[in-house]
């Protein structure tokens, strides 16, 4: 079975990361609790904005932590029966340092795919692990076959339709129940 796997909010705690700038940087402390729609903002400003702006930098990215369960998780699910692919709408100019970032990380994971923003459902998976409704519904819609598990924080349910594929997709708060959701995917719904 192909498994695309977002980055950010899925293996990298990309949030927790632009969170520790925001304090440094505007002297503003927040959790990510506070983050409850992917287009928060503070003071005006949007979270996407600041996470586009800190991409920029290369140390940035590479110091960016791994989210709890992630390495422990990849580990499980790269076997024979699994064709794992890092999915990703970073910026072209990150992707040196997204890839050093995923090789000290994530070893295993040497297939990469760069999908634009606004186009995962031509991503060549059978299954997309995701922390965004709209790409997981996205990549569900276009394909009855496939089959989406949303990695769920506070700014994941923005307002879509998700829950009229609730056939073909997983709602999972953690690494170990994502390892579940795969194992319960048979590869005939898949094929």
């Amino acid at each position: 079975m192909k498994i695309g796997v977002d980055i950010d909010g899925v293996l990298a705690d990309q949030v927790a990361a632009v969170l520790r700038e925001i304090e440094k940087d505007y002297g503003r402390s927040y959790s990510k609790k506070d983050i409850n729609r992917a287009h928060w903002s503070f003071e005006g400003i949007e979270i996407w904005t600041e996470i586009s702006r800190l991409l920029s930098d290369p140390e940035y990215v590479l110091r960016v932590p791994v989210l709890e369960g992630a390495k422990k998780a990849v580990k499980q699910l790269s076997t024979p029966e699994h064709e794992l692919m890092v999915v990703t709408a970073r910026r072209p100019h990150t992707e040196e340092a997204t890839r050093r970032w995923l090789k000290e990380h994530f070893p295993c994971l040497t297939r990469y795919h760069h999908a634009r923003t606004g186009t995962k459902h031509n991503i060549p998976c059978d299954v997309l692990i995701d922390d965004l409704d709209l790409n997981i519904v996205e990549f569900v819609k276009s394909d009855p076959k496939r089959q989406g598990i949303l990695f769920l924080h506070p700014w994941s349910l923005n307002d879509t339709d998700i829950h009229d594929y609730s056939d073909q997709v997983f709602f999972c708060p953690e690494w170990r129940s994502v390892v579940e959701s795969i194992a319960a995917i048979s590869p005939e719904k898949t094929a």
